[in-house]
């Protein structure tokens, strides 16, 4: 468990067998207008995790739960859970990286550099643990947070987009163009897993459920799709017989599906759209489909189609200085070379 390099008066380390009930409510309190019903169930599964911790709790054991915080910080007072931050490692290349998420803090009690302090007690523990890089990820409409991270030595290195259709049908423009649409055929993978790496790279492909393995063509991945309840769709953008750009659409067990599109880095926009109109008219209505972008490439194409920005995330990176020491004290966190 994360521990602070001094005691502090209200920042201690999450302790799951009797915060993540907290946990669950703090975030529903900071997030709850910009969550959509994914989010909403992961809050569900916090507090259904935080009735299982409780039930192991007096036995001094902690278990995980897909993706349920594990590791973290919260910040206390009055003995009421006001801050917290969330800590999960990866390992990459036999080297631990990090990624700081759910930094939260009670409305009540902004302003008061509680988030800063936890941000720093997090790097402070990803030191000690040898991480070589922390990433976060904040919206767009959030610049003061931006700024915070920035003056602890976060940078930007990617924003990325994520569409959303509405359960209603939207009117859609008919495409117009020489572009036109196939089915893909095996010969069109080594372009499109090639298309995937660069539409998905991977400083942020790690942390979206793309496994493009699962996309591949071949009898076998067809197989593992149908045992696993999960259906693929494919088509192809072609222009005289030229593959511009895949669109795949996933379906699985949730209430959504995902859409993954392979481009070049600069798509042709009418390819684009042809795809995106094809698959909101043979998509299984009332399902949404959401699909992950880089933000600002081709946005009137989403919106033409049918598709609404969601939210914009911009990924931010501190590679860890390991020069660097950082101290805590009662009040704040000094760095040291």
């Amino acid at each position: 468990m994360p521990k602070p390099q001094t005691k502090h008066p209200h920042l201690r380390p999450l302790n799951p067998g009797r915060d993540l009930a907290a946990v669950a409510d703090l975030i529903d309190l900071c997030f709850d207008f910009h969550m959509d019903e994914e989010g909403r169930e992961y809050v569900r599964q916090i507090r259904r995790a935080a009735n299982v911790q409780k039930s192991i709790f007096g036995m001094g054991q902690n278990i995980g739960s897909g993706g349920v915080p594990m590791q973290g910080f919260v910040w206390e007072e009055d003995g009421k859970l006001v801050g917290n931050l969330t800590i999960i490692p990866f390992l990459r290349a036999g080297k631990w990286h990090f990624l700081i998420a759910n930094v939260a803090t009670n409305p009540l009690f902004r302003r008061r550099g509680i988030a800063r302090e936890m941000t720093r007690c997090a790097l402070q523990y990803i030191h000690e643990h040898n991480g070589v890089t922390t990433w976060l990820q904040v919206r767009d409409d959030n610049p003061a947070a931006s700024q915070l991270y920035e003056s602890l030595g976060f940078v930007e290195i990617a924003r990325r987009t994520t569409y959303r259709t509405s359960v209603k049908p939207a009117a859609i423009p008919a495409p117009s163009s020489s572009v036109y649409l196939t089915s893909r055929r095996n010969s069109d993978w080594p372009s499109q897993a090639a298309w995937l790496k660069e539409t998905y790279p991977p400083e942020i492909a790690w942390h979206i459920p793309l496994n493009i393995h699962k996309l591949e063509p071949g009898f076998w991945r067809s197989l593992m799709r149908l045992l696993g309840d999960e259906t693929v769709l494919h088509w192809c953008a072609r222009r005289k017989e030229r593959l511009l750009g895949t669109a795949s659409l996933e379906t699985g067990s949730g209430s959504t599906d995902t859409l993954w599109l392979a481009f070049p880095t600069i798509p042709e926009e009418d390819a684009l759209f042809s795809l995106l109109t094809r698959v909101r008219s043979e998509a299984i209505a009332p399902r949404a489909i959401i699909v992950n972008f880089p933000c600002g490439v081709a946005e009137k194409c989403f919106r033409l189609a049918g598709f609404e920005k969601h939210m914009t995330l911009v990924w931010m990176n501190n590679p860890m200085n390991q020069g660097q020491s950082f101290l805590i004290s009662e009040n704040h966190i000094t760095v040291k070379a």
